[in-house]
């Protein structure tokens, strides 16, 4: 399924997202908001070869993409979806050129250097057509948080630094509730995917299931939706990197993007952890903690999501970050 981005939408400055390379490690460690030791040593030179042995082409990516990620019918929906010209397009990356500049001393690994790229040129909050007075929407595909084992592991999750931050026992309802709990999230309803299948109705902290199976288990009548993906780039999971996508879509107006969240996660540097590995310690692209303060390391897409459609009541939490933009400003 084929879906198109609005013409002409305009796209939401990203703060932060260049960077210069004399940045001090406390301003990193300010905005990324990792532990130093987690950035500061490359990664193994020579990591194991992909396991991902069948690709798949889509309509929403330039690239292939593991078969393994369009393996649900939310997952084949999410990865045909088609980004409008406002969300900026994959930047080739010179790695011949990282590779001379890392053995500089002092130098940024080439892991490093990449994800400076990638978040300097690809990655940012994108709202395109914001929408005011929402009720509530379909937050259409399972996140399914990350154990132990897939938080070790480069390979095993589709997008494992956006994942392992939902933790390790995932919990659909409990995740529900996190847009319709004021004072930090104001929508009257969320329609969510229960865990035994079928569409979870929320409202008023009651849940009613809409659905019962399957096949039927997109079918929410919400205009609007949140989905996520994983994004492959060149060489990112061997370099420890990953990215991942929030889109917010209008399926009434012929399915229009409205907005999207685009980050990348740098690890393999962590201490006592096999390869250096560890997706839940992983670095955030710099713009997303100027967007959305200390929430960007957690549920990000609680905070983002209202920025995009709009509930009636204003979130106490976007108050909270715009008192804290005002105080930075000054």
């Amino acid at each position: 399924m084929k879906v198109v981005g609005q013409e002409g939408a305009s796209t939401t400055a990203r703060p932060g997202a260049k960077r210069g390379a004399q940045s001090r490690w406390w301003q990193l460690l300010f905005f990324v908001g990792v532990p130093a030791f987690a950035l500061a040593q490359p990664i193994p030179v020579e990591p194991p070869a992909p396991p991902w042995k069948d690709f798949v082409k889509t309509e929403g990516h330039a690239n292939e993409i593991p078969v393994a990620w369009v393996a649900t019918e939310e997952g084949r929906f999410a990865h045909d979806i088609v980004l409008p010209d406002g969300v900026p397009k994959t930047v080739p990356f010179d790695f011949a050129a990282a590779r001379l500049r890392a053995l500089k001393p002092g130098s940024k690994s080439v892991a490093r250097q990449y994800w400076d790229h990638l978040c300097s040129t690809e990655a940012g909050s994108f709202i395109l057509n914001p929408v005011d007075g929402v009720d509530g929407f379909f937050f259409m595909r399972p996140v399914g948080g990350a154990n132990e084992q897939q938080n070790s592991d480069r390979w095993k999750l589709e997008a494992p630094g956006l994942q392992s931050s939902w933790g390790w026992d995932y919990d659909p309802e409990w995740e529900a509730v996190a847009f319709v709990q004021p004072p930090s999230a104001t929508y009257e309803w969320v329609d969510f995917p229960a865990r035994r299948g079928g569409v979870l109705h929320l409202h008023d902290y009651r849940a009613t299931i809409l659905r019962t199976r399957g096949e039927h288990q997109m079918q929410s009548a919400a205009r609007y939706v949140v989905i996520w993906r994983g994004v492959r780039r060149d060489s990112d999971r061997e370099h420890a990197i990953s990215g991942a996508e929030w889109i917010v879509l209008d399926r009434r107006s012929g399915t229009v993007v409205l907005g999207v969240l685009r980050d990348f996660y740098l690890t393999g540097a962590v201490r006592n952890r096999s390869q250096g590995i560890s997706w839940l310690n992983a670095g955030i692209c710099p713009f997303k903690r100027m967007l959305l303060g200390q929430s960007a390391e957690r549920n990000d897409v609680a905070v983002w999501a209202p920025m995009v459609l709009r509930p009636s009541v204003y979130p106490g939490i976007l108050k909270f970050i715009d008192e804290q933009r005002k105080k930075a400003a000054k």
